[in-house]
C-alpha cells in the first residue's frame, strides 16, 4: 500500500464512529479501551502512527518474554481494530501488520527459550518454518500459528549433559507454553504444531536431516499442500531457509503421474465432506472452514 493510499483512508477514518461500535458490540475491543487508555486517546485522536507506535512498546519494560509479547498483542489488536473498523487501513495492511507481529512474537519466544537453558550462549540453531496464513502474512484477528520447529544438532546452543535432540524438545515445550498460556491479559497465539512431519509420532522439534528425509521419502499429498505458502520466519533464519531450498522438489513437483493427481483429487474431497455442515451460505455459515474461508 503506497503512503499515499494510506493517507486517504486516514483522512476519511470514522474513528468516533469506530470507538462508538467497538464499545456497544465488541467485548474483547471494550475491554482492551478499558485496559489501555492512553492508545484509546490516540485513536480518538486519529493518531494512528503515535498508536502504532505505542503498541509496538506496549512490552518494553517486561521481563518475561511471554508478559512482554501478551502486552504487545493486546495493544496492536485493539490498534489494527479500530483502525480497520474506522476505515483507516486497508484488509491487506491489517493481515501484514498481524503476521509481522506474529513473525516477531515467534522469534521472541524462540530466543528465549534457548537463553533460559543456555545463557550467554551464542544463538543459532532453532528456526521456525511459518506455514498457512503466517505464511502467506494473512494472520486474521483469531488466527493460531502453525509453524514448524526445526533444528540442527551441530549449532544448537545445549547444556553440557544433555543431547541437542533432548535440548529441542524442551526449547520446543517452551515456545508454546510462552505463546499460549492464559493470563489476564488473554494469550499471545495459539500453537498448533500437528503439521510437522509424522505429527503422531515425531517429536516437537524436527531435525534438518529427519525433516529432509522425510519430504523426500514419505511425505504425503497435504504436506506437500502445507508448504506453498511457507516461509523461514523466526529463529535462525538462514538455517530454516536453507531448508525450504531443498524441498522445492517435493513441493513443485516437474511431473505428476496418474496416483499424485488421484492424491490430490481425494484431499480435496475429504476436506469439503469433513466441513460439508459448514458450507452453505446463511445461518450457521462456517467464515473459516467454508467455502472460501
Amino acid at each position: 500500500m503506497s503512503g499515499t493510499d494510506r493517507a486517504k483512508g486516514e483522512d476519511q477514518a470514522d474513528w468516533t464512529g469506530a470507538l462508538a461500535r467497538a464499545r456497544s458490540h465488541a467485548p474483547f475491543l471494550a475491554d482492551a479501551l478499558d485496559k489501555q487508555p492512553e492508545l484509546g486517546g490516540l485513536l480518538a485522536a486519529g493518531k494512528l502512527d503515535a498508536a502504532m507506535t505505542l503498541a509496538r512498546a506496549a512490552g518494553h519494560g517486561e521481563p518475561e518474554a511471554g508478559a512482554a509479547l501478551r502486552r504487545e498483542r493486546l495493544a496492536l489488536a485493539l490498534t489494527l481494530g479500530i483502525a480497520d473498523l474506522a476505515g483507516a487501513l486497508p484488509l491487506a495492511q491489517v493481515m501484514h501488520e498481524l503476521s509481522t507481529f506474529a513473525d516477531r512474537a515467534l522469534d521472541t519466544a524462540i530466543r528465549d527459550a534457548v537463553a533460559q537453558r543456555t545463557p550467554g550462549a551464542d544463538f543459532a540453531g532453532f528456526a521456525g518454518i511459518a506455514l498457512g496464513k503466517q505464511g502467506a502474512e494473512e494472520l486474521n484477528y483469531s488466527s493460531d500459528i502453525d509453524p514448524i520447529l526445526l533444528f540442527d544438532p551441530m549449532t544448537l546452543p545445549h547444556r553440557a549433559r544433555e543431547e541437542a535432540g533432548e535440548a529441542a524438545q524442551r526449547i520446543a515445550r517452551t515456545v508454546v507454553q510462552t505463546l499460549s498460556a492464559r493470563t489476564e491479559l488473554g494469550y499471545v497465539f495459539r500453537v498448533d504444531l500437528r503439521l510437522r512431519p509424522a505429527s503422531e509420532i515425531s517429536p516437537l522439534a524436527i531435525s534438518l536431516l529427519g525433516a529432509i528425509s522425510h519430504y523426500e521419502s514419505s511425505a504425503l499429498a497435504w504436506e506437500r499442500a502445507a508448504y506453498i505458502r511457507a516461509r523461514a520466519a523466526a529463529g535462525d533464519v538462514a538455517m530454516g531457509q536453507a531448508v525450504l531450498d531443498t524441498v522445492p522438489p517435493f513441493v513443485w513437483r516437474r511431473s505428476l503421474d496418474f496416483g499424485a493427481i488421484a492424491e490430490i483429487a481425494a484431499l480435496t474431497v475429504r476436506i469439503r465432506e469433513h466441513y460439508a455442515a459448514g458450507q452453505q451460505v446463511g445461518p450457521g455459515f462456517d467464515l473459516k472452514r467454508g467455502r472460501g474461508g
